[in-house]
Parts: structure tokens; C-alpha cells; sequence
């Protein structure tokens, strides 16, 4: 049953006529005509009466009539909720690993809300291996990790971005009144590391194992937040990404150790996957992203 040959009979309905309900709807007589005919034909009786001039609806037709106005209703119903629909609302589910969410999230979720108080923010934290799985399965629509370059078939990258790598250590520690820091200058040196995963943590590891550096190993945890206070309490040193330490360096509780031998530069990225329905709420996040990507590396 097709709405315009539903939507032809309602004019027919309330002209009593179908040459006037053609010319109002821009088709020919013979075009309404047919619709009517194919109309009853699926509905298996007669709708209107016509004799000699007049074009009446039968008793089968003033039934029907009844039910076309709750079809047309519920089409104009539906084209109004798809059209409010593109107005970000309804869930956006963001995987996210532990350090960018303390980093960036609170300002952007507030900025966003603020915006679109409407769409509720899920966020789930989780390595990049369990984020993977998640949007690989539908179970989140994006997925914000911290790594190395990552190509996948499957994904779309929306954004990547550069950030620093940086050796850490507190404003007390020696290692900084060295006039030129070398590899030799972390012998013995006590470090806490991200979880043995990481690649940063790993990269910065095998350039003092390739140089032959020994050095100690305090502590493995995942919390940046954790880590920041060992080093900061002057205990140890620490690899981390700048983005992760912008707070410390403004209040001056840790120190950037410059290494030559030591440059490294990682990427923030975000991704979708490509048979992903992109919702006004996803559009809307991603159209905010960029104003807090665009912080240099140090």
C-alpha cells in the first residue's frame, strides 16, 4: 500500500471530486485514477461512489478513511521524530584508554554537554586490546588510543595527532644539573614504569638495554596519576607522554630530562569502524575534538 495512493484518496475525499484532488496534487486524472484502482484493489472493495457527476465516498470508504488519516498521521509522525533526529541526542559510547581520559575529558565532556545536554556521554576505559574487541563488536562508536601509527581495514582514523615522549624526573633529582645529559646519566638510575605493554615505555627501555645502561625498575602500574607522584616525591624517573604532564610542568612539581639519543613521538588517534552509522551525536563530538587536539609538543 503506497502513501501517495493514500494520500490521493484523502483529496478525493475532501473534493468530492478527482479531477480537482489531480490538479491539487499535480498529477493527471488518469494517474489518480489508477492510484484509487491499485487501492482497492489491495483493499478489496469499492471507496468511492461516482455517479454522473458526483464523487462520493462508499460506506467501505468512510471505514477506510478513518484508518488513512491515523497512516498519514503516524508517516508525518515519523518524518517529524527523523528530522528532530538530526539534532545530536540519545548515547555516544567513547573507549578510551586511562591517560587520555583524565587529559582531555573533563573538558570536553563539559564543553560538549553544555552543547548537547540532550546526548549522554558512556565512557569506557580499557587497554587498547579490550577497546579493540569493543568496537570491533558495536559495543562502543569510537575508540581513542595513544600509539605508534595503527592502520586497520576495518577503521576509519578520524584523527591522529603528535604528542612528545618525555623522560621525567622531580626538580630535586641530580640528573638535571648535568650540563649535557647522556645515556651514561640514567646508570643505576631508579625507574616506574607504565605496564610492560606499553610502547613507549618499551622503546625507552630498549635504548638503555641496547646501550647497555643498567638501571632499576621500582614499580609497574597502568595509573599515570600514580606514577606522576612517585616521580614527583623525587623516588624515581618515569617515561610518560607530554600530554599526560602539562598540570606538573605549569606548578613546576616534575622536570622535562632532555636525552638527545631520546626523541620520540607517539600518536593520539581516533577511530571509527566503517560500517559504523554516523549519528549526529558522533558528528557533533568529533566536530569538538580538534579545539583541544591542537596543543604542541614541548
Amino acid at each position: 500500500m503506497e502513501i501517495r495512493n493514500i494520500i490521493s484518496f484523502m483529496k478525493i475525499a475532501e473534493t468530492n471530486s478527482f479531477s480537482k484532488a489531480a490538479t491539487a496534487l499535480g498529477y493527471t486524472q488518469s494517474n489518480v485514477t489508477m492510484q484509487i484502482k491499485q487501492l482497492e484493489s489491495e483493499l478489496g472493495t469499492i471507496l468511492f461512489d461516482r455517479i454522473g457527476k458526483q464523487t462520493t465516498l462508499t460506506e467501505n470508504g468512510r471505514v477506510f478513511a478513518k484508518y488513512a488519516m491515523e497512516i498519514l498521521t503516524s508517516v508525518d509522525n515519523a518524518k517529524l521524530a527523523l528530522t528532530n533526529s538530526l539534532v545530536p541526542c540519545g548515547e555516544i559510547k567513547i573507549g578510551i584508554l586511562e591517560s587520555l581520559c583524565i587529559t582531555y575529558m573533563p573538558e570536553i565532556i563539559n564543553r560538549f554537554h553544555l552543547a548537547y545536554p540532550a546526548v549522554n556521554t558512556i565512557i569506557k576505559i580499557g587497554t587498547f586490546e579490550e577497546l579493540s574487541f569493543l568496537l570491533n563488536t558495536n559495543q562502543i562508536d569510537l575508540l581513542w588510543t595513544f600509539d605508534d601509527p595503527i592502520t586497520n581495514e576495518n577503521w576509519i582514523k578520524e584523527f591522529e595527532y603528535p604528542n612528545q615522549i618525555c623522560i621525567l624526573a622531580a626538580p630535586s633529582n641530580n640528573i638535571l644539573l648535568e650540563k649535557e645529559v647522556s645515556l651514561a646519566s640514567f646508570t643505576d638510575e631508579t625507574f616506574i614504569f607504565t605496564e610492560n605493554d606499553c610502547s613507549y615505555r618499551n622503546a625507552f627501555q630498549q635504548l638503555l638495554t641496547s646501550s647497555k645502561i643498567p638501571y632499576n625498575t621500582f614499580m609497574e602500574i597502568g595509573n599515570t596519576e600514580i606514577i606522576k607522584k612517585f616521580v614527583a616525591s623525587g623516588l624515581c624517573l618515569s617515561v610518560l607522554p607530554e600530554f599526560t604532564i602539562q598540570s606538573e610542568l605549569s606548578l613546576g612539581t616534575i622536570q622535562v630530562v632532555r636525552l638527545p639519543e631520546f626523541q620520540l613521538v607517539m600518536y593520539g588517534q581516533v577511530f571509527y569502524h566503517k560500517n559504523k552509522w554516523i549519528s549526529p551525536a558522533m558528528k557533533a563530538f568529533l566536530a569538538e575534538l580538534p579545539l583541544h587536539l591542537n596543543k604542541p609538543c614541548i
